[in-house]
C-alpha cells in the first residue's frame, strides 16, 4: 500500500493543473496523480484547447444565475493564462514550452439555423457590455477562410485576447514539471473505487487491485468519474449525474499555413460550433461534433468523420481537400445532467470533485486547479462556490424554454447536415416535425421540476424505450435523496 497526503484521480488538464497547484501551495505535500498514460476516452488529448471565454457565449447562457456564474469563471480564467503559462514555461526547456496562439475570429454563415445568429449577437453584446477588445471584420476577407460560394460567412468578429494552445504540448509540459517534483508520484493506472471508512475517504483502489492511501482525494476523471461515484450509491444520487459529450477532431498537414488565428462559428446544433485552429509545423486542427451519450466514444465513427470533413471543406477552406491527414481523434467531455460543473468538497470528509466542466475544462484548468488547491489547503478559494457537487440539478430552463431551444438546435442540425426539402411550404413542415418529436419526448419524461436541458435529449431520443424510464427513475432518486 502506498501512502500519500493527497491523491488526484485523473491525469487530464484539470487533474494535472490541480496537482501542480497543490505542489506550489505546499511543497511538502506528498501527491499522487493517478491516470492511464494513454488517457483513453479523455477530453484533453482530443481538445482544440480554444481559450474561448466570449467565443463560447450563447444567448441562454447569460439569462440565468448559473450561466452567468459559469461565464464569470471563464472571464477570470482568461486573465490567469498568461502568467500561469509563464510560470509553467520557467520550468520547461525552450523546445517544450507552451505558448498561446493569439486571436479568435468568430464568424456566422447560413449553413445552420437562426440559433447561430442569436448566439453571434449574444457574443457581440457580451464583449460590448463587458468592455472586451473586439473588432468587426469584413467576413469575406478573413485569412484562412475560403468556403464554397453557398457557405460564405455573413459576419465576423475578431477577439484578439482569445486564441488557442496546443493541448498535447500542454499535457506533456504539465507532466514533465510534475515528474521533476520529488514529492509528486505519477501512477499509470485507473481508479476503480474509493475506500471510505466512517464517513471519510482513506484512499482509492485501482483496476489492477492496487490500493493507494491518502486522507484527501480529488476525483478529476472526467467522464470516468461517474463509475467511481456509482460505487457509493448514497453519495452518487446526491450529485448530478455525468454523461459523455463525444467529440471528433482531426489534424491535417498543409503545404502552407493560411490560418492566422482560430476561426470558429458560434455554438450551434448541440455542438461547440465548427472550428479550425492553426498548429505548429503547418498543421491545422479541425473540430465540430458533440454527441451526447451514456457511454464514452472511444473511436470516431464514419458518420462523424464525414460530417467534420464536409463542414471543413464547404465552410472553412475548399483547398484543404489536398491536405494530408495526420490523425483522427476522439474524446469525451464530462457533461452533467444540468450541464453545470461539479467543483468542491463532498459530505465524505476528504473527498473533492472537479469534473462536469463540459467544454470549459482545459480552458478553466489554471483557475480551477488553483482554486481547489487553495481550498484543500484551507485557504480562501478564487471563485464563488456556485457549483458544489452535492446539489439538486440546477434548473436552467422552464419546460417551454427548453422545448423552444431544443427546436432551434434540431432544426439547425438538419440544415447543417445538408437536408434538402421542397422549396414551398416545407419551411413550416420541417420545424413542425421536430416540434412534435420534442413535445412527445418531454411529455414522456413527465418532468416540470427538473427540466432536461436540450443537449441531453439526444440521449433519450437515441434509445427511447430505455432512457425514458432511466431518467424518470433518476429524478425519482434525486427527490428521495433531497426529501
Amino acid at each position: 500500500m502506498s501512502t500519500h497526503d493527497i491523491l488526484v484521480a485523473g491525469n487530464g488538464a484539470l487533474g494535472l493543473a490541480t496537482a501542480r497547484a497543490l505542489s506550489l501551495q505546499d511543497p511538502e505535500l506528498r501527491i499522487a496523480v493517478v491516470g492511464p498514460v494513454g488517457r483513453p476516452a479523455g477530453a484533453s488529448p482530443a481538445a482544440g484547447a480554444m481559450l474561448g471565454c466570449y467565443g463560447e457565449v450563447t444567448a441562454p447562457l447569460l439569462r440565468t444565475p448559473a450561466g452567468r456564474a459559469r461565464h464569470a469563471q471563464s472571464v477570470l480564467a482568461a486573465k490567469l493564462w498568461p502568467a500561469w503559462l509563464e510560470a509553467l514555461n520557467s520550468q520547461l526547456p525552450v523546445h517544450e514550452q507552451v505558448h498561446i496562439h493569439p486571436g479568435t475570429i468568430v464568424f456566422s454563415n447560413a449553413k445552420s439555423g437562426t440559433i447561430e445568429d442569436e448566439n453571434f449577437l449574444a457574443i457581440q453584446q457580451a464583449v460590448r457590455d463587458e468592455g472586451e477588445p473586439h473588432e468587426e471584420l469584413d467576413p469575406n476577407q478573413v485569412p484562412g477562410l475560403n468556403p464554397a460560394e453557398d457557405c460564405r460567412p455573413k459576419r465576423a468578429l475578431f477577439l484578439p485576447r482569445e486564441g488557442t494552445v496546443d493541448a498535447s504540448r500542454l499535457l506533456r509540459g504539465l507532466t514533465r514539471v510534475l515528474e521533476q517534483s520529488p514529492k509528486v508520484t505519477l501512477v499509470d493506472g485507473a481508479v476503480k473505487a474509493l475506500d471510505i471508512h466512517k464517513g471519510r475517504v482513506t484512499g482509492v483502489r485501482l483496476e489492477d487491485g492496487t490500493t493507494l492511501s491518502a486522507p484527501q482525494v480529488v476525483l478529476a476523471m472526467g467522464v470516468g468519474t461517474q463509475a467511481v461515484l456509482d460505487e457509493v450509491p448514497e453519495l452518487a444520487r446526491r450529485i448530478p449525474r455525468i454523461f459523455c459529450g463525444g467529440g471528433t477532431s482531426l489534424l491535417l498537414q498543409v503545404p502552407r499555413q493560411t490560418l492566422r488565428h482560430v476561426v470558429r462559428t458560434p455554438n450551434r446544433a448541440f455542438a461547440c460550433g465548427l472550428h479550425a485552429l492553426p498548429r505548429a509545423d503547418n498543421q491545422v486542427y479541425v473540430g465540430a461534433t458533440n454527441i451526447l451519450s451514456a457511454k464514452p466514444l472511444l473511436r470516431t465513427t464514419p458518420a462523424d468523420m464525414y460530417f467534420v470533413l464536409e463542414c471543413l471543406l464547404e465552410q472553412i477552406d475548399q483547398d484543404l481537400c489536398a491536405a494530408q491527414l495526420v490523425t483522427w481523434q476522439a474524446g469525451n467531455r464530462p457533461v452533467t445532467v444540468d450541464t453545470c460543473p461539479l467543483i468542491g468538497p463532498t459530505s465524505v470528509e476528504g473527498l473533492w470533485l472537479l469534473t462536469g466542466t463540459y467544454r470549459d475544462g482545459l480552458f478553466q484548468s489554471p483557475l480551477l486547479g488553483q482554486h481547489l488547491a487553495r481550498r484543500m489547503c484551507r485557504q480562501p478559494g478564487l471563485i464563488q462556490e456556485d457549483f458544489l457537487p452535492e446539489r439538486k440539478p440546477l434548473s436552467l430552463y422552464s419546460l417551454k424554454e427548453a422545448r423552444e431551444e431544443a427546436l432551434k438546435h434540431y432544426v439547425a442540425m438538419g440544415w447543417e447536415h445538408g437536408i434538402r426539402l421542397p422549396k414551398v411550404g416545407w419551411h413550416r413542415s420541417f420545424p413542425r416535425f421536430y416540434q412534435q418529436l420534442l413535445d412527445s419526448l418531454y411529455a414522456e419524461l413527465g418532468e416540470e421540476e427538473f427540466v432536461l436541458p436540450p443537449e441531453l435529449l439526444a440521449i433519450v431520443e437515441s434509445n427511447r424505450a430505455t432512457m425514458v424510464p432511466f431518467f424518470r427513475n433518476y429524478y425519482a432518486e434525486v427527490r428521495k435523496a433531497w426529501a
